[in-house]
């Protein structure tokens, strides 16, 4: 539902090539931006658990700080990656205006158990 939102216009993105290394935010910076990974893997890690996580093409990065001011993990790239970068007021209108696209995204947070804690699929 989001690529296909991205891919018909509906959402001003930048798709962008990022460095193996660079980091895409850390713990307490402001949530100002999700990333898609289209290519390549990131790392995750959380303050509180032993080991990082590290997720794959098809993950939305940051989603889960969707509705907080500050990041709760931090996202360093893997390899080298390609991504979709989303501003976090570019999704919350088209949340807003796009129905589908909210439910997709409460489906998404829902399974926030099932899935790994920091990243969706």
């Amino acid at each position: 539902m989001l690529k296909k939102a991205i891919e018909e216009g509906k959402l001003q993105v930048q798709q962008r090539c990022f460095r193996a290394g660079a980091c895409l935010y850390r713990v307490g910076q402001p949530t100002e931006r999700f990333y898609l990974l289209l290519q390549g893997a990131a790392t995750l890690s959380l303050p509180n658990l032993p080991h990082d996580t590290l997720v794959a093409q098809g993950n939305l990065l940051g989603i889960q700080d969707l509705l907080k001011e500050q990041h709760s993990h931090t996202a360093i790239l893997a390899e080298d990656a390609q991504l979709v970068v989303i501003p976090k007021q570019e999704l919350l209108r088209a949340i807003q205006a796009m129905a589908p696209l909210r439910l997709y995204l409460m489906r998404l947070m829902s399974k926030q158990q099932h899935l790994s804690p920091l990243a969706y699929e």
